[in-house]
């Protein structure tokens, strides 16, 4: 069950999927950001799958079915160059791929490659309250709900890497 994914470069080929998956308001409602309103949306996301801003470096990458190659949403790392042990995730998953376990398998497969690099001791990942489908798949990952009062919105889980 967990060898169906992998990560790769989003490239313009992919624009018109992403545009799909994140355009869609439903799917989409418990992110910070807004739903995609156009197509240029989808190109700017391409252009910054690798983004330097401060002291935030922001990775996505595409999250593509082996057996057909086909894109069915995106994963994130943002590293912050003064908490050096930590790196937060998420990721997104089309509407048409939900229910299936992608969500799990995802979380585990990031989690798996940031244990390759031994400065990643602390993965952080957001997920709003309501999301309890999100909330489910970090569980299932054996992330832990920590206390915080950061954000009235989310909750933040967290899992340390041994």
């Amino acid at each position: 069950m967990f060898n169906r994914i992998k990560f790769r470069e989003l490239s313009d080929d992919d624009i018109d999927k992403l545009f799909e998956i994140y355009s869609d308001k439903d799917a989409m409602k418990y992110r910070v950001s807004q739903p995609m309103g156009s197509l240029d949306d989808a190109a700017r996301f391409v252009e910054n799958q690798r983004l330097q801003e401060g002291n935030i470096l922001t990775i996505r990458k595409g999250v593509e079915l082996k057996k057909n190659k086909t894109l069915i949403g995106t994963s994130m790392y943002r590293y912050d160059n003064r908490r050096k042990e930590e790196c937060e995730i998420g990721y997104s998953i089309g509407r048409a791929f939900w229910g299936d376990g992608l969500g799990q398998e995802i979380v585990k497969k990031m989690v798996e490659m940031l244990a390759l690099n031994e400065k990643n001791r602390i993965v952080t990942a957001w997920c709003s309250k309501e999301n309890k489908a999100s909330i489910k798949v970090l569980e299932k990952n054996d992330f832990c709900l920590m206390d915080q009062d950061i954000s009235g919105y989310n909750f933040c889980y967290q899992k340390r890497i041994e």
